[in-house]
């Protein structure tokens, strides 16, 4: 929890101030360091590890930054970051940064675990219903488990919509064996 708070902090001072434009460079770069984490999550360990000297551990930090739009507010942030030893909440910051943005965009980021691909049509009205019920713009993010057998599950991180198949056999179960004793 004080991680969270902290990088609660951090996120904020990143954003605030800054106009829409920047804004929306800032998410693109939160969305490429956030995938690069979660293709090498070792490389968050290895910067804030002290088996490597200050020096190595930011220029393995800085590799991160190379591909990014705003590349000295990710160099400062890593700095601050390293010398206090707080690498390991930069996933936090992440996520804090990227649902402040979305927020101030009223936007909600939606995972959407289908059984199988899906028409756009249909993903459209799941979209539109998801809308109406959150009342913010909705960014699907699909999933494909075919272990929910149909339907849907739709979660954000407050929320959590489960209309698949699997889910209502299962409670139709619990309804049987309830009637039966």
């Amino acid at each position: 929890m004080k991680n969270i708070l902290v990088a609660q902090r951090y996120s904020h001072a990143i954003i605030s101030g800054l106009d829409d434009e920047d804004i929306n460079s800032i998410l693109a770069d939160v969305e490429i360091m956030s995938s690069s984490i979660k293709a090498e999550p070792e490389l968050v360990n290895a910067v804030n590890s002290y088996l490597f000297p200050l020096k190595k551990r930011m220029e393995i930090a800085l590799e991160m930054t190379q591909k990014l739009a705003n590349i000295k507010l990710w160099e400062n942030l890593f700095s601050i970051l390293l010398k206090k030893h707080r690498f390991n909440i930069i996933t936090d910051i992440l996520l804090d940064l990227e649902n402040e943005i979305l927020e101030k965009k009223n936007q909600i980021k939606v995972g959407l675990t289908i059984a199988h691909e899906l028409p756009k049509n249909v993903l459209d009205s799941i979209s539109a219903k998801l809308k109406d019920i959150l009342e913010k713009d909705v960014i699907l993010e699909t999933i494909i488990n075919p272990e929910i057998l149909g339907g849907f599950v739709a979660t954000t991180d407050s929320l959590l919509i489960d209309g698949s198949i699997k889910n209502n056999l299962v409670k139709l179960l619990k309804v049987k064996s309830k009637k039966k004793k």
